[in-house]
């Protein structure tokens, strides 16, 4: 038979087990916030880049090469302006991006990808370029 002392300090021993578990979680919690908060700006970055880039009258001179160097992480300059230089940029979905725009049109592609950052942001979030309202 356990005593009563013996059963509260079981019975401590398993609250503050219970409170480090607790700890643990919302550490873990917190963490996984701060990693979505860097996805949401890995993505982002590149989004904002290829919005530039498409708003900018040199998207009319991107080539299938240029969106090939993009796939592989390169930079590229049109008419002197570099687009894509940033370290970590998602290259290969970027490029994708802009090949699937490059077929389906430029301001189509543009406002698709506008409404996705509003999407990804919150519909208070303003920034962005000029293409930023609604375009249904």
């Amino acid at each position: 038979m356990v005593s009563d002392t013996k059963w509260k300090e079981t019975a401590n021993m398993q609250g503050q087990s219970s409170g480090w578990v607790r700890q643990q979680r919302q550490a873990r919690e917190q963490l996984l916030a701060e990693l979505h908060t860097w996805e949401r700006q890995l993505v982002l970055h590149s989004l904002d880049e290829a919005i530039r880039l498409i708003e900018s009258e040199k998207v009319e001179k991107l080539t299938g090469q240029h969106i090939h160097c993009i796939a592989e992480y390169d930079a590229i300059t049109i008419d002197g302006e570099s687009f894509f230089d940033k370290a970590f940029t998602t290259g290969k979905a970027v490029a994708a991006c802009l090949a699937f725009a490059m077929e389906l049109g430029w301001r189509e592609a543009l406002d698709d990808m506008v409404r996705f950052r509003v999407t990804v942001l919150g519909p208070g979030a303003g920034g962005g370029g000029a293409a930023t309202g609604s375009h249904t």
